[in-house]
């Protein structure tokens, strides 16, 4: 891990409506969100402009059974200041982009079941239907 002082570690327990302060959460309830991850946390930091380094199977301390990740965030404003940034920034435009993009991607797997595939039609199209005939033993 960095030990440098150029980063902020953020965790997404910093984000998350769900816990108390106690539990490690750093905004307050309008600020926070439902179960940020880190993909999120990422796509907030590169739209904002700041270097970011992940590490996926870090474990917040408090709950080190979850190895929900970490994201290194780059100091140019107070950590406070930059986790309301952050959150403000998956609130207004990460997540409603997201659902978009799954919407979009539920109507393509539906498109996609929509057309059966099936090689019997295609031969009864051609012509004669095939007739299953098992094969010969010896």
């Amino acid at each position: 891990m960095r030990r440098d002082n150029t980063y902020y570690f953020v965790f997404p327990e910093y984000l998350d409506k769900s816990l108390t302060r106690k539990e490690g959460r750093r905004l307050s309830l309008e600020q926070a969100l439902e179960n940020p991850t880190i993909t999120e946390i990422r796509l907030a930091a590169e739209k904002l402009e700041l270097d970011y380094e992940i590490q996926k199977y870090a474990a917040y301390p408090r709950h080190w059974w979850e190895r929900n990740g970490l994201i290194l965030i780059e100091k140019k404003n107070p950590k406070l200041q930059t986790l309301k940034d952050l959150s403000n920034e998956i609130k207004m435009y990460i997540r409603p982009a997201l659902e978009k993009q799954k919407k979009e991607l539920a109507k393509e797997a539906k498109k996609r079941k929509s057309i059966k595939y099936s090689p019997r039609k295609k031969l009864e199209e051609k012509g004669k239907p095939r007739k299953f005939r098992p094969k010969r033993r010896k």
